[in-house]
């Protein structure tokens, strides 16, 4: 913003018409809000378990018989499923510190959307 407004180098060759109307664009870009991401909780978590959860409990939560069954987790098992998922359990590596606790809610949001 500074440069667009301070250097008339940078508007060389622009009338001024031109001017005001790529400044005036540039400050509306700087205050409009983002954009709002329409995504529910659970597509976000689809999208995190595709790329985090999907090769060892199975693509689109349809378990090989080779993991944990995440479809058995009941609605009231969250705390059994952070802790599992931050701390590991069994052959399943810890996650804690790589996912978010956004990313964490939503993977919840995703399972428990195909349990019920």
């Amino acid at each position: 913003m500074i440069l667009i407004i301070g250097t008339d180098r940078f508007c060389f060759g622009m009338t001024n018409t031109l001017k005001i109307s790529f400044v005036i664009a540039a400050f509306a870009n700087m205050v409009a809000p983002a954009a709002v991401s329409q995504e529910s909780p659970a597509q976000a978590g689809a999208a995190v378990y595709k790329e985090h959860c999907a090769e060892c409990h199975g693509e689109g939560l349809r378990n090989s018989g080779t993991s944990f069954d995440l479809l058995k987790l009941g609605a009231d098992e969250r705390a059994r499923f952070d802790q599992s998922v931050t701390d590991g359990k069994g052959q399943m590596p810890a996650w804690g510190g790589i996912l978010t606790p956004e990313q964490m809610d939503q993977l919840w949001a995703y399972i428990r959307s195909k349990a019920d």
